[in-house]
C-alpha cells in the first residue's frame, strides 16, 4: 500500500473558504479563490473548506518510478494509503460543516481563467455522506486531473497536476441554474441570459436537462423559453432580477463579463461558481470583417457546410475539394463545379458549357456507360484503392504526433496532407460511380415498371461494408455489458469517472472497451477539423452502449429485416417484370445489381476518409501544441485559425503568428455571424441546343435521363403549409411511430440518445449510423430523398420525414410527438 512521502505530516494541507484570498489561487485552485474572494465582497456562498495543491504535490511524490503515464497516475492516486495527519485534517474540517452532506468539487489551478474556462473538464461529486464518502471523492477530484479529457481540451496533450479540491456543505436547491452578466451570443452588455431548472443545476451543466430561459434587460424579466409549456417556472421574475443582479454584480467586481452558477434554496439566493465569459472575446472584440466580392456567375451555398470553416480547414480542403469535385458530374452532365470562399463560406458554382462543348460531353460520357467505366471505378475500389487505404492508415496509426520531433511532424503533415487529396479524389469519383449506377436502376424502373424515384428506392440494398464493423461491434460491447450486472451499473449510473471504475471493476472489458475505441473512434463526424473525435469523448461512447443495453445491435436480425422489406418490394415488381418481357427483366436485374454494388460504397469511403481527417486532426492540433510552447500562439486551438502553410514554416522559422490568429479567428466569427445567402449571381439560363448542332445519340439521350432522374432526388424542402401542432417535411422513409425527441445537433450531444427516442438533427452523415440501432424515427431539418438520412433510415426501417426546415428548433427533449414518415408530417403528442 502506498503512502504519502515522510515527513510531510507537519504541512497544512486545508485551508477554509473563511481564510482563503483570490491570491491562494496556487495553492487551492482558481475555483475555491474566486468563490472566497467573493464572501468577502459580500456575496452568499455555501460555507466550506479547500484541500489545498500540496496534498496532491505529496501524493504524486509517493508514485513508485514508472508512473509518469496518466493512466498510472491515476491509479496511484485511487490506490494509495493516506496519512493519518491528513485524514484528521480533513475529519476536523468537515465536523466544522455539522452532519449534512457536502458537494466535493475539484478546483484546478489553470480552471475559471479568461482564456479557457475548463467548464465541465473536472469532476465534481454531491451528496457526500461522511470521512470516508468525503476522501473517495477528493481521490476523484484529483485523478480527474489525470484524465485524457483534460489533455484534449488544453490541447497540448498534457494533464494537470495542479488541483486543489473544494469542500462546501450541500446547498438543498429547490431552482438553479447559471446566468451570464451579458449576452454571450451577442455581446450585449444590458441583457443578462438566465437557464433555471428545478432542483439541481448538475443535470443542466452536463447538457442532460431543458431549461427556462429568461432574458433580463432593463429591469425587466421575460422568460423567452419555458421547459414545459403551462407547466410554473422554476423561478420567478422576481427572482430572475435577483440572480440577473447577482452576475452583474460579480461582473463588476472583477471588471469584466461572468459566468454564474447559482441556486435557490430556502428563498436565499446562492452563489456557487464564477468565472469569466471565456468566448465573449470572440464575440464582441474580434469580428473582423471579410470584405466580399460577389461571383459574376450563379454561385449556391454548399448545403453540406452548415458552419463557415476555419482558416486552416479552407487552405487544406478547399483546392482538394473544388479539384476533385469535378468527378460527381462525370458520368451525368460532366459539369465541373467549382468552389470558392466567399464571406467565409463555402460557395459552389457550375460555369455553363457552350452548347457543342456539352453536347460533346454527353456523348463522351455515353461511351464510357457503354463501356462500364462506372462498375470498373467500384471494381478498381474493393481491389486496390480501399486495401491500399487501409495499409496506408494502419501505418499513419503508428506514428505517435507526440513523440516525434518538430522536423518529423512537419513532414508527416505534409504526408497525409498529399494522401489527403489522393482520398478525396478517390471519394469523389465513386460518388460520381454511385449517382449513375443508382440512375440507371431508376431509369429501369421508371419504363419498365412505371415506378416513381420514391418505389425505387426500397429496392435500395445495404448493412453491408466495412464501416459496418462500428455498429457490430458496438453492439458486441452492450451485449458484454448486458451481461455482466457491476458493468451494466456502472454504465447506467453514468458517473464522470466510469471508465475509471470499468478499469478497476472488470479489466476484460474495459479492455475490450479499449479494443473498440481504437479501432473505430479515430474518426471524424464528418469532414470538420474542429470536432473531438469519439475517441476524445469517453463518456459519449459509454452513452452510446447504455442506449443499446436493454436490446443491443444484432446485424443478422436488421439485415434478415432489410432482406424482407427489399423481398416484399421485388414481389410488387414482379407482375410488372413478367409483363416487360425477358429483356426488360434483364436490364432491369441488370441495373438492381449494378446499385446493389455501389450500395456499400456510399458509407466505406466516408469511414476511411474520416479516419484520414482524425489524423490530421491529432497532428494539427500537436502542431497547434509546440506553437503555443514556443511562444508564438496563446492556444493549441490557434493552428485552426491559420493558413496551413502558415503554421507548418512558423515552427522552424519561430515567427510569432498572434496577429494571424486574431486575425483568423476574428474573420470566422464574423462569418458565423454572418451567413452568406443562399446564392449569388442570376441562376443560369437553359441551355439551348441549336439548329446547327447535330442530333443527339440514342446513349445521350438515355444519359440526359439519367440525369434528369438523379438531379430530381435531390429536391427537398417542406411540403407546404403545416397545420397548427404539426410539422411538414419530406416523407423519406415509410412508417408511423411516437416517442420522446431528442435533439442532438453534433456528436458532444451523442449521449443524450436513448433507445426509442425520435432522433431530431440538423442532417446526418455516415458516422452518426452508430445511433440508428436506438432510434425509434428520424426527424430532420434539412435532406432530401437521396441524402443520407433518407437511405439509412430506409436501412434501418426507421420512419423518417426531412426537410422540415425547423425541426430543431420547434422540438425540444422529452416532448412526445408522432412522426409519419409516409405522410411526411410531424405531430407534436405532448411532454414526458
Amino acid at each position: 500500500m502506498l503512502t504519502f512521502r515522510e515527513g510531510d505530516s507537519a504541512v497544512n494541507y486545508i485551508l477554509p473558504l473563511s481564510q482563503t484570498r483570490l491570491d491562494d489561487s496556487d495553492r487551492v485552485g482558481r475555483k475555491s479563490a474566486v468563490l472566497a474572494d467573493l464572501v468577502a465582497a459580500g456575496s452568499v456562498v455555501p460555507d466550506g473548506f479547500s484541500v489545498t495543491t500540496d496534498a496532491l504535490d505529496a501524493c504524486l511524490a509517493a508514485a513508485p518510478p514508472g508512473s509518469e503515464e496518466p493512466a498510472q497516475v491515476r491509479a496511484h492516486i485511487m490506490a494509495m494509503a493516506l496519512p493519518e495527519s491528513f485524514v484528521a485534517e480533513v475529519a476536523a474540517a468537515l465536523a466544522g460543516l455539522g452532519d449534512d452532506p457536502v458537494a466535493v468539487r475539484s478546483s484546478g489551478v489553470a480552471e475559471d481563467l479568461a482564456g479557457q474556462s475548463f467548464a465541465g473538464q473536472y469532476e465534481s461529486v454531491l451528496n457526500v455522506r461522511g470521512l470516508d464518502g468525503v476522501l473517495e471523492a477528493v481521490r476523484t477530484c484529483w485523478a480527474s486531473g489525470f484524465s485524457e479529457r483534460i489533455a484534449v481540451y488544453r490541447g497540448d496533450g498534457h494533464v494537470s497536476a495542479e488541483v486543489g479540491v473544494l469542500v462546501q456543505r450541500m446547498v438543498a436547491a429547490d431552482a438553479a441554474g447559471v446566468a451570464f452578466s451579458c449576452n454571450p451570443v451577442t455581446g450585449d452588455s444590458d441583457e443578462v441570459l438566465i437557464s433555471a431548472v428545478v432542483g439541481l443545476g448538475e443535470r443542466l451543466m452536463a447538457g442532460e436537462q431543458t431549461a427556462d430561459e429568461w432574458l433580463v434587460r432593463d429591469g425587466k424579466a421575460e422568460i423567452t423559453a419555458a421547459a414545459a409549456p403551462g407547466e410554473p417556472a422554476a423561478i420567478d421574475a422576481a427572482q430572475a432580477l435577483e440572480v440577473a443582479e447577482l452576475a452583474v454584480r460579480t461582473a463588476e467586481h472583477y471588471g469584466k463579463p461572468q459566468d454564474i452558477e447559482w441556486a435557490y434554496a430556502g428563498g436565499e439566493l446562492f452563489l456557487l461558481q464564477a468565472r469569466p465569459i471565456t468566448t465573449l472575446s470572440a464575440v464582441v472584440r474580434e469580428q473582423i470583417e471579410i470584405p466580399i466580392e460577389e461571383p459574376e456567375q450563379f454561385s449556391t451555398r454548399d448545403r453540406n457546410a452548415v458552419r463557415p470553416w476555419t482558416r486552416l480547414q479552407t487552405s487544406l480542403f478547399l483546392p482538394v475539394f473544388s479539384d476533385a469535385a469535378r468527378h460527381v458530374f462525370r458520368f451525368t452532365t460532366g459539369a465541373t463545379p467549382q468552389a470558392s470562399s466567399i464571406g467565409g463560406w463555402v460557395y459552389m458554382s457550375l460555369p455553363q458549357a457552350e452548347p457543342g462543348t456539352q453536347l460533346a460531353r454527353i456523348e463522351d460520357i455515353a461511351v464510357q456507360i457503354r463501356d462500364g467505366a462506372p462498375r470498373k471505378l467500384v471494381d478498381r475500389w474493393n481491389t486496390e484503392w480501399k486495401p491500399a487505404f487501409a495499409a496506408r492508415l494502419a501505418a499513419l496509426r503508428e506514428i505517435d504526433p507526440v513523440e516525434i520531433d518538430d522536423a518529423t511532424l512537419l513532414a508527416h503533415i505534409r504526408d497525409m496532407t498529399g494522401f489527403f487529396a489522393e482520398v478525396h479524389d478517390v471519394y469523389f469519383r465513386l460518388t460520381g460511380a454511385a449517382v449513375v449506377l443508382l440512375g440507371e436502376l431508376g431509369v429501369a424502373a421508371q419504363e419498365v415498371l412505371g415506378w416513381s424515384a420514391a418505389q425505387t428506392l426500397q429496392l435500395r440494398g445495404g448493412l453491408v461494408g466495412d464501416h459496418m464493423q462500428i455498429a457490430i461491434g458496438l453492439g458486441e460491447l452492450a451485449r458484454l455489458a448486458a451481461a455482466r450486472p457491476d458493468v451494466r451499473a456502472i454504465i447506467e449510473q453514468g458517473a464522470p469517472d466510469a471508465v475509471e471504475q470499468l478499469g478497476r471493476t472488470d479489466p476484460e472489458f474495459a479492455q475490450a472497451l479499449l479494443d473498440y475505441r481504437e479501432a473505430y473512434c479515430h474518426r471524424t463526424i464528418g469532414f470538420d477539423l474542429t470536432e473531438p473525435t469519439l475517441a476524445e469523448q469517453p463518456a459519449v461512447l459509454l452513452n452510446l452502449i447504455r442506449a443499446q443495453l436493454d436490446e443491443p445491435f444484432d446485424a443478422d436480425r436488421e439485415r434478415a429485416a432489410l432482406r424482407a422489406r427489399l423481398d416484399a418490394t421485388l414481389a410488387e415488381a414482379e407482375p410488372g417484370l413478367a409483363a416487360a418481357g425477358p429483356q426488360a427483366r434483364q436490364r432491369f436485374e441488370a441495373a438492381l445489381a449494378g446499385s446493389d454494388l455501389g450500395a456499400p460504397v456510399r458509407d466505406e469511403k466516408v469511414y476511411y476518409a474520416v479516419s484520414l481527417w482524425a489524423l490530421l486532426r491529432y497532428s494539427l492540433l500537436e502542431l497547434g501544441g509546440r506553437l503555443t510552447a514556443a511562444g508564438l500562439t496563446e492556444h493549441a486551438h490557434d493552428v485552426l485559425h491559420l493558413d496551413l502553410e502558415t503554421a507548418l514554416e512558423a515552427l522552424p522559422a519561430r515567427a510569432d503568428l498572434r496577429e494571424q490568429v486574431r486575425t483568423g479567428r476574428g474573420q470566422h466569427t464574423w462569418a458565423a455571424a454572418h451567413p452568406g445567402p443562399a446564392f449569388y449571381g442570376p441562376p443560369p439560363t437553359p441551355l439551348e441546343m441549336g439548329p446547327d448542332l447535330p442530333e443527339p445519340s440514342a446513349g445521350a439521350e438515355y444519359v440526359a435521363q439519367l440525369a434528369q432522374w438523379s438531379m430530381s432526388l435531390w429536391a427537398g424542402g417542406p411540403g407546404g403549409e403545416s397545420p397548427a401542432g404539426t410539422l411538414r417535411g419530406l416523407a423519406a422513409s415509410a412508417g408511423r411511430y411516437t416517442g420522446p425527441a431528442r435533439v442532438i445537433r453534433d456528436v458532444t450531444e451523442f449521449g443524450k440518445l436513448r433507445r426509442g427516442d425520435v432522433l431530431v438533427c440538423p442532417e446526418t452523415t455516415a458516422q452518426w449510423a452508430v445511433l440508428f440501432p436506438s432510434v425509434g424515427a428520424l426527424v430532420t431539418d434539412n435532406g432530401s430523398i437521396l441524402s443520407h438520412p433518407a437511405i439509412i433510415s430506409r436501412e434501418y426501417g426507421v420512419p423518417a420525414v426531412l426537410a422540415t426546415g425547423s425541426a430543431t428548433s420547434t422540438f425540444r427533449d422529452g416532448q412526445v410527438i408522432t412522426v409519419d414518415g409516409a405522410a411526411g408530417v410531424v405531430t407534436l403528442a405532448g411532454e414526458l
